[in-house]
């Protein structure tokens, strides 16, 4: 891909490390394979992919967001829900900006907590060894390790394989401060993690469509052979494509600015945007082409469908992105129009906004 400065960034990774990532998850996925998310962390663990991202003194791989992009795109495509992004692309940063240890190979997700000592919608909540619990303190925030059994986990009932819950901390716990600025990241951070899943799910829905059109006849042809169902797989294909573009933009920004350029923001919020609306075309051309047998449990659509779905309401909806992209659009006026579409515009205040509304600020 090439920025708007020109400069290429490789956004491939090693062919022997993707053919790595496809053989390990198809172990896992399939009609005839029930969601075993322990055992995936263990082989993501045993191959060194399980930290991905966490440095090689902390026990990591010491790869990057290329490596944990193409690992996050490759479970969602084919289905298979592990706290991958919680515990390598969230925790872990959060951890190390606190001076905390790091060197855990257990899962654990994150739960920035209100004003009351809990926190809603939680993903993996309960399903995770420790939870990184997140408060305010002042002007900062501060943050505790705490293993799950020592926390109150209340389930929720989700849409999807990827638990849901509420944790609330009220037992006295060791708490570290951390910058609001490590805070600030991790929510671009999630963010981003969110919208490469999506894309991921995308490709798999559109591999499943296409593999069911082409195996499944109607009235004595393939279902490909309609050009409405064609239409129907276009459109996903057109959909996921586009989101990938935005989101690999997005994406190159980590690499380049580590998500704290002045444009990170903008684009960040480009990629949630262009991913909700594209994936509300790929879910229901999804289900509509594989018809009733697609709506079964015995059928693999769902785990690509309702994870992504999840996926796109957290760490912000499709309303809150582009509320920041349509206040950006009207302060530009009409000089700034074209600009804003080219080049992109500064948005500033997304974490923090995020963060007020969960924290009770």
């Amino acid at each position: 891909m090439t920025t708007s400065n020109t400069t290429e960034i490789d956004l491939g990774v090693d062919p022997d490390l993707q053919n790595l990532m496809d053989d390990l998850v198809s172990g896992f996925s399939g009609p005839d394979v029930e969601p075993d998310p322990d055992a995936v962390w263990a082989t993501l663990t045993e191959v060194g992919l399980a930290r991905l991202t966490a440095p090689e003194e902390s026990g990591g791989s010491g790869a990057g967001w290329t490596e944990a992009a193409a690992l996050l795109r490759t479970l969602a495509a084919a289905g298979v829900a592990v706290p991958f992004a919680e515990t390598d692309l969230l925790a872990g940063p959060l951890r190390r900006a606190a001076g905390l240890d790091d060197s855990s190979a257990q899962t654990a997700t994150v739960a920035v907590l209100g004003s009351d000592g809990t926190a809603h919608r939680v993903p993996w909540a309960g399903a995770t060894a420790t939870v990184l619990c997140v408060r305010r303190a002042s002007d900062d925030y501060e943050v505790a390790d705490v293993a799950t059994d020592h926390l109150v986990v209340v389930e929720s009932e989700g849409i999807s394989a990827v638990p849901t819950g509420s944790v609330t901390a009220d037992g006295d716990h060791p708490w570290a401060p951390v910058p609001a600025s490590a805070v600030q990241a991790h929510v671009l951070r999630g963010a981003l993690a969110r919208a490469l899943q999506c894309v991921g799910a995308m490709d798999g829905m559109l591999a499943s469509s296409i593999a069911h059109t082409t195996e499944r006849n109607q009235f004595g042809r393939a279902l490909a052979k309609f050009q409405s169902v064609q239409n129907l797989v276009v459109d996903i294909a057109a959909e996921s494509v586009l989101s990938r573009a935005a989101v690999d933009t997005a994406l190159v920004d980590a690499l380049t600015d580590d998500l704290a350029g002045g444009l990170s923001e903008f684009r960040v919020a480009v990629a949630r945007s262009v991913v909700s609306q594209a994936l509300a075309v790929a879910v229901r051309n999804a289900h509509q082409i594989h018809g009733a047998i697609g709506t079964t449990h015995e059928h693999t659509l769902h785990r690509l469908t309702l994870p992504a779905l999840q996926w796109r309401s957290e760490f912000g909806s499709a309303a809150f992105w582009e509320g920041f992209l349509s206040r950006a659009a009207v302060t530009g006026g009409m000089d700034g129009a074209w600009p804003m579409i080219v080049e992109g515009a500064p948005v500033d205040g997304i974490p923090s906004a995020w963060l007020d509304a969960v924290t009770g600020a």
